[in-house]
């Protein structure tokens, strides 16, 4: 069978069952007259059990060592129900501190400070672990470096309960563009920013972008008198610090590779992502105000903006 048939059997989006053959994890043939994939039954098997094994977050590489033998299968479940037991844990002690609050007043602030700080943490995390299972579904139906792309540029957005029908429409045109959407060779991807980013490397992307999308949604004066003049002395640092400069021009090349990538396709994903998220209308918005704040004041406090020393460092290769 070929490919559109063997997603239908698996429920697998084409773009994952390709992943799945680059790492090794089936081998269909290839008809000889036209050179298509072939999938046989087993290959079938092997997806519907990849398939099942990612849906219980079990990682990549303990999927290859279940199907190269390394590892026996009931291994490779244990290991995913430690990680079960764990958040089961945590839920529990959530729980433990939630009605430890309810029973000492918490109305007295001053006598339950640490508790509520307690409570304001462990609220905050559980928001973040919603958050993440949005993300891990993306990372689970795209795996590969495309969809970790997707995943780290829009994470602080894929917070979405997809709670009523227009946003379940939505989101399944959405996974639809995005698997129908022009071939990306895997080596043209910023690979050496990709290929190793496991949870905790994820984790850190999240909180950076997270924190970087609070402060542009409440975006004001004083926010913005900050940001230019961080940037201010940024720029300065550039002219006075080599390291600075040579990490400087890498982040632009990566920007570039990105851009190259995500342009093709960003206003329509990013269509469907402002109905799924509202605050992400906003954000662009105000991302897009505070790029021509910081051009104005780096400009007019130094003689040059931030695009002036890009075509600066352009024109010196």
């Amino acid at each position: 069978m070929n490919i559109k048939a063997a997603a239908e059997k698996t429920g697998l989006t084409k773009k994952a069952i390709k992943y799945y053959e680059s790492e090794g994890l089936i081998n269909p043939l290839k008809n000889v007259e036209n050179n298509y994939r072939e999938y046989s039954d087993e290959d079938i098997i092997r997806l519907n059990l990849i398939g099942a094994l990612r849906s219980l977050d079990i990682p990549i590489k303990g999927i290859k060592d279940v199907i190269a033998g390394k590892k026996g299968l009931q291994e490779a479940l244990m290991d995913a129900l430690e990680k079960i037991d764990e958040n089961i844990s945590y839920l529990e002690k959530s729980k433990l501190i939630i009605s430890s609050l309810m029973e000492k007043n918490p109305d007295d602030y001053k006598y339950s400070g640490e508790q509520i700080k307690k409570l304001r943490e462990t609220l905050e995390l559980s928001r973040d672990n919603k958050k993440e299972l949005i993300s891990n579904s993306l990372l689970r139906i795209f795996p590969g470096n495309f969809g970790k792309m997707f995943a780290v540029m829009y994470e602080p957005f894929l917070e979405v309960k997809i709670d009523n029908d227009e946003k379940k429409k939505v989101w399944l045109k959405l996974v639809e563009f995005l698997d129908s959407a022009e071939e990306v060779d895997e080596s043209d991807y910023p690979i050496e920013e990709l290929k190793d980013l496991d949870d905790d490397k994820l984790d850190e992307f999240r909180t950076t972008i997270g924190n970087q999308v609070k402060k542009l949604l409440n975006y004001d004066d004083s926010i913005k008198n900050t940001t230019v003049n961080n940037q201010i002395e940024f720029v300065k640092s550039l002219k006075e610090d080599e390291e600075a400069k040579c990490s400087f021009i890498r982040c632009i090349e990566l920007t570039k590779k990105y851009c190259k990538i995500i342009k093709p396709i960003q206003g329509e994903f990013e269509k469907y992502l402002a109905v799924l998220n509202e605050n992400y209308k906003k954000y662009r918005e105000n991302d897009t105000k505070m790029l021509l704040d910081i051009e104005n004041g780096v400009k007019g406090n130094l003689g040059f903006g931030i695009n002036d020393l890009v075509k600066s460092f352009n024109e010196e290769k």
